[in-house]
């Protein structure tokens, strides 16, 4: 590597930056796509240090200060606040990309641009199909297919995938040497092939006992014939959104680390299953309904 990146994994996706970097052959609109915390919008803000820092990423100059604290003059960021990208906002952006600036580009940073409303879409794409000179817009998503197709077809797509648990376990080694290796693993197992959330379970203690108990109750669910135990467990994930969210997740990493190593018909059903009830909640049917259906598991 040309520059210290410091992220774990995705050496394939940083090598094309830095050789487009390198060749000048930078594209205006990068689409950084994939599961969430995996890591994307974390090498969207590394490559608006390096585009902008004079000293090759130094990560000490008062430049990479600024861009680490939001304060960069030409670079705009724009986190994930949990609300939708209005049209007010893009005209924002483009109205500040085409300014004059100090540096050598104007970087804007989306993060889950799947958030645009449409009118904002369609603002947004008109700036793509005529881009301000040295602007790169670098976005994320977890939800390509909600982006609008030609604002897809307009940006180099960059896609980042789950790890594995032995990568995750290795990795993790490395980083953390003074480390309980138990910790280590349960970190891989429960990290749901994200390396954003295996650092955040290693720094943040109360986290991990958390999954860890999500991924037990899995576990146990799983084994169990006593429906009354399971529809009880419903009742527990009835009174929290989160949990229930969390649950639904970890039940699915589960299933298909089992079907890699079984393939069993029942895991493939299973898995269905759980894709089926997290699409029915957030269509808003009966969430009781939906979670006790799911607990026919056999």
């Amino acid at each position: 590597m040309i520059y210290n990146w410091n992220i774990i994994g995705h050496e394939k996706q940083l090598k094309m930056l830095e050789g487009d970097i390198a060749s000048g052959n930078l594209a205006h609109a990068y689409l950084l796509c994939g599961p969430s915390h995996v890591g994307k919008y974390t090498v969207a803000k590394k490559l608006a240090h390096t585009l902008q820092c004079p000293n090759n990423f130094c990560g000490k100059c008062a430049t990479c200060t600024q861009v680490r604290k939001g304060s960069h003059i030409d670079t705009m960021e724009y986190p994930n606040n949990r609300e939708s990208i209005k049209i007010e906002q893009v005209r924002e952006v483009v109205a500040r990309s085409t300014m004059s600036g100090q540096s050598a580009y104007k970087v804007v940073l989306l993060q889950s641009i799947e958030r645009m409303t449409p009118e904002a879409a369609n603002c947004f794409l008109k700036t793509l199909e005529e881009p301000p000179a040295k602007t790169v817009f670098i976005m994320t998503t977890s939800h390509v297919r909600e982006i609008l197709p030609t604002i897809v077809s307009r940006s180099r797509i960059m896609r980042f995938h789950l790890f594995s648990i032995e990568y995750l376990t290795k990795v993790l080694r490395e980083q953390f040497p003074d480390s309980d290796p138990e910790e280590i693993d349960n970190v891989a197992k429960l990290s749901l092939g994200k390396t954003g959330k295996a650092l955040d379970l290693m720094n943040e203690p109360d986290k991990l006992a958390y999954n860890l108990k999500l991924y037990k109750d899995v576990l146990y669910l799983l084994d169990t014939d006593n429906i009354v135990e399971r529809f009880r467990y419903v009742e527990g994930l009835m009174e929290d959104d989160r949990k229930r969210r969390d649950f639904l997740n970890v039940m699915l990493h589960v299933l298909r680390n089992k079907l890699l190593v079984d393939g069993s018909d029942r895991f493939i059903r299973l898995i269905s299953n759980v894709e089926n009830a997290k699409s029915f909640l957030k269509q808003n049917v009966n969430t009781r309904l939906v979670l006790e259906n799911l607990m026919f598991m056999n």
